[in-house]
């Protein structure tokens, strides 16, 4: 392990990784855009299930190379030509997620499957190279392996059965990871600081999405004072998200974590909601969208969003427990008073008062004590103290 950048001191992101998560945000726009177009004012259901059904294997495989990279990044020629692979992937899946994606689903299962191969070579590798790791490398290698097998299998089965059986093998991998390799993963613990800047720059970017609807959304229309407004209150939404998310990262930065899972989980919830109110500013300044489905699919991304970003709070830090609860019931109450306004611009600006009152409620987390468990890294994998 020690060639690895695990002990890295005062380790970063590589620039690799950097364009890897750039990579993955092109993705996540192309996913979006799904919830861009609306019939009549009215947004199809089977939009939005396609929406979320695209946006899971795309954040698996990011989720997937995020956990090896923390634990095995060694930088080298191999990790970097594997990982270039999988983002050429990533790109071609990219492509085929407009008209062509149902037409075209044999591709998308060959590129996610190809990329969970290659993300099970990367393990597979690491064990010749870190002997005191083999367990868990071998283990999560056949996980994967296992997975993205099962999902290949879904070239075999007709339509419909066949997205059954290619999101079989995506909740395969997930329920092994929550369920059966913990013991293995926390023989050797997640480098805490890599995996919170890497979540956290993926949020950054993917915030960045939020700005672009808004530039899209004032792009080839009339502008009037009302549309400006608009503008202007989904821009403080964006900044209050920013406030609300990166003010108390410091509490899950200084404690140690273990598997990571309560982290890198609960942020699919927190890019799903991110996505669905980055739609809604740009459906709010073109007035294109229906109130009725407006209310439900600001419901739906407030519940995500403000739910991935507790649970890894709640989980690691069971003195914030209480308030957490407390605050997110007060952050839900003023949202579904906000889903009462006539108009979306009206919704929008309600939405955007609950961001910034629980901005000033997380205030009291900034004098948390310190509550680090430590489990050294080096100690962990040797048996030894430092």
């Amino acid at each position: 392990m020690y060639n690895t950048k695990y002990f890295e001191p005062d380790r970063r992101a590589t620039w690799l990784e950097l364009f890897f998560d750039l990579i993955f945000a092109v993705t996540i726009s192309d996913v979006t855009h799904i919830l861009n177009s609306t019939r009549d004012g009215h947004l199809d259901p089977l939009q939005f299930w396609k929406f979320v059904l695209v946006f899971i294997p795309l954040w698996w495989i990011w989720g997937s190379h995020t956990m090896y990279a923390n634990r095995f990044d060694a930088d080298d020629r191999k990790h970097r030509l594997a990982t270039l692979l999988i983002m050429f992937l990533l790109i071609i899946m990219s492509g085929l997620i407009g008209q062509r994606f149902l037409a075209r689903f044999e591709v998308i299962i060959v590129c996610y499957v190809g990329s969970k191969y290659i993300i099970a070579m990367m393990y597979f590798v690491s064990k010749y190279r870190h002997k005191e790791s083999v367990g868990l490398t071998t283990a999560v290698g056949w996980v994967t392996v296992t997975g993205a097998t099962i999902s290949l299998a879904s070239i075999l089965v007709p339509a419909p059965q066949r997205y059954g059986v290619f999101y079989l093998g995506i909740l395969f991998d997930l329920v092994a990871f929550i369920f059966f390799l913990p013991r293995r993963l926390q023989a050797i613990p997640v480098h805490t600081e890599h995996l919170i800047e890497r979540v956290g720059l993926l949020t950054i970017i993917i915030l960045g999405e939020s700005v672009s609807s808004l530039s899209s959304g004032l792009a080839n229309i009339n502008w009037t004072v009302e549309r400006l407004l608009i503008a202007a209150t989904g821009f403080v939404m964006i900044s209050g998200i920013w406030w609300v998310y990166f003010d108390s990262f410091h509490l899950l930065t200084e404690q140690q974590l273990t598997t990571g899972h309560s982290v890198l989980y609960s942020h699919f919830f927190v890019f799903i909601g991110l996505s669905i109110l980055a739609s809604l500013i740009r459906h709010a300044i073109l007035d294109d969208m229906a109130v009725s489905d407006f209310r439900l699919l600001s419901a739906i991304g407030a519940v995500c969003f403000f739910i991935g970003k507790q649970y890894g709070y709640f989980m690691e830090r069971p003195e914030l427990r209480r308030q957490l609860v407390v605050n997110t019931l007060a952050v839900y109450v003023l949202t579904g008073f906000a889903l009462l306004l006539p108009g979306t611009g009206y919704i929008l600006l309600g939405m955007t008062t609950a961001v910034i009152c629980y901005a000033f409620l997380s205030l009291r987390y900034l004098n948390v004590p310190l509550a680090r468990h430590k489990h050294p890294r080096k100690g962990a994998i040797t048996g030894h103290q430092p």
